[in-house]
């Protein structure tokens, strides 16, 4: 009877292994398709842990899962406060795969998402002076109304001991990134030919490596570069358009920190909405042929961001009718602004790109983030000059 007990114990052991090996032999077995389906059904369900384990080990090596949750593949870079928002509102939709040899593949995945920086105009331009653009959007989320953005992306899978894993290649990303907060810079600063060259040169490093998300950021960039282009296209327009926007009270003041600074209003007097105006302050010694230039310095009074900046302030392009106080420090040595006189003018504009519809003209001059609202009404050297 003993011995009968013994081998029915064993036999039930035999069982339970052989059960346990199915088990995880199954997992092991599940394909490139299923455990793409496994990531992006865990990301809907919020369950970043879950995603995370879906991981290759490379890139568990590159990220904690602290750092993961920072940057989580196929999420466009949106802040904690609209994270979660955006991903409920995002679909994802698992598509065909193509296996590259036996250790690799490539999953299909067409994403509908909110258009970020579309949305963001969009309900920054239909909020009125006591609305709060942040309860606009996420009514807009519920509703579903949001304006959408459609596009097919990838998750790269490779073949590990413990099933397929996603690859994503997390230094590469971050070199992609930085490359790309460089040429949204260049962009701000007007060199179009060297910010252009910067997407190109961005484009081509993602077309280097297949990893979970590239095609999904070319998408956004390709038409990040298509609006750059247009307003490289539209430069002479520009400037022709500039005799369309006046200066007026400008006056030159010590702001609170003790620097000199230039305030005043503009007025868009023309017919089309503007994203950025940029105006020079030239500094002139001497008199009659003897007047002579020599300093100047470039100031962006008006600059509309061209990406996303969850809610942070409105968004909205210069329209026509509009007029704006700025105001800014000055960067010109002492002795310059001491002996010589200054003159401002506007030296160059940006046409607004969106689609978004236009906000309404407001009543009075929109109130500034520049050193307006700081400024002192102590004494100051003479005011420059408005250029016509």
């Amino acid at each position: 009877m003993e011995t009968g007990a013994r081998e029915i114990n064993r036999s039930g052991l035999i069982i339970t292994c052989v059960a346990a090996l199915a088990a995880v032999l199954s997992g092991c077995s599940k394909g490139p398709a299923s455990a793409a389906q496994a990531y992006v059904d865990d990301l809907k369900l919020y369950n970043y842990p879950a995603c995370y384990d879906l991981l290759s080990q490379q890139d568990k090596i590159d990220r904690t899962l602290d750092q993961f949750l920072t940057a989580i593949p196929l999420v466009p870079p949106v802040s904690r406060d609209w994270f979660k928002a955006v991903v409920g509102a995002t679909k994802f939709t698992v598509g065909s795969t193509r296996k590259l040899g036996t250790d690799k593949a490539i999953v299909e995945v067409r994403v509908v998402r909110p258009d970020l920086p579309l949305w963001e105009r969009t309900i920054d331009a239909e909020a009125g002076p006591n609305q709060d653009p942040g309860s606009l959007a996420q009514k807009s989320l519920t509703d579903g109304t949001f304006p959408k953005l459609v596009y097919d992306d990838d998750i790269v899978l490779v073949k590990q001991p413990t099933g397929w894993k996603i690859f994503v290649d997390f230094p590469a990303k971050d070199e992609i990134y930085k490359e790309h907060a460089e040429a949204v810079k260049v962009y701000h600063k007007h060199d179009y030919d060297k910010a252009i060259a910067l997407y190109q040169q961005i484009l081509q490093n993602l077309d280097k490596e297949q990893a979970t998300g590239n095609e999904g950021l070319k998408f956004v960039y390709r038409h990040e570069l298509d609006d750059i282009q247009n307003v490289k296209g539209q430069v002479d327009q520009a400037k022709a358009y500039i005799a369309n926007l006046k200066l007026a009270d400008v006056d030159m003041k010590m702001a609170a920190s003790g620097v000199p600074a230039i305030f005043g209003t503009i007025t868009n007097g023309g017919d089309k909405a503007v994203d950025e105006v940029v105006c020079t302050v030239s500094y002139y010694e001497g008199k009659g042929k003897r007047r002579k230039m020599v300093y100047s310095e470039d100031h962006t009074i008006i600059a509309t961001p061209l990406e996303f900046i969850d809610f942070d302030r409105p968004v909205l392009p210069f329209i026509p009718g509009e007029t704006r106080k700025f105001g800014f420090k000055l960067n010109a040595p002492v002795q310059i602004q001491q002996k010589s006189t200054p003159d401002l003018e506007v030296t160059g504009v940006v046409f607004t790109q969106s689609r978004a519809p236009l906000p309404k003209a407001q009543a009075s001059p929109a109130a500034s983030a520049s050193p307006v609202a700081a400024a002192s009404p102590a004494a100051s050297p003479s005011a420059p000059k408005p250029h016509p």
